[in-house]
Parts: structure tokens; C-alpha cells; sequence
């Protein structure tokens, strides 16, 4: 977890109109797969290409639509 506090979240990192960006869980790894899940559900919702990121399974890659 950043910067010394308890709460899980996600970190957003990267990306530019052609490039994905990283948005990673930063929280329990209890919660990990299912934090994951539901975020790729809501990005996917809204219009974004994602995937998982093949060297980090608390990762997703996300694009913009094109």
C-alpha cells in the first residue's frame, strides 16, 4: 500500500493515446483477484480495452478506445 495508508486501492500509472496505461491493486493480497476482476468489469463498462498484464496478476493493462 502507498504512502503508509490502510486502505486498498489501485494505482494508475502511464499511458498515452496509443500506449495502455497500468492500473494496478494495492491493497491485501487476500482481495487481489477479486478487487482485479471488479475493476476490469467497470473499465471494460466504459468503454476500455483491457487486459491482464502477463508479468503481474494485480495488474491490468488498459487502452482508450480508439
Amino acid at each position: 500500500m502507498e504512502f503508509g495508508d490502510t486502505s486498498p486501492g489501485f494505482l494508475v500509472e502511464g499511458g498515452r493515446a496509443s500506449t495502455p496505461f497500468l492500473v494496478a491493486y494495492a491493497g491485501p493480497g487476500r482481495d487481489a483477484a477479486m478487487e482485479v476482476a471488479t475493476y476490469s468489469r467497470a473499465l471494460t463498462g466504459a468503454g476500455l480495452r483491457v487486459e491482464p498484464d502477463a508479468d503481474d496478476d494485480q495488474t491490468l493493462r488498459v487502452w482508450f478506445p480508439a
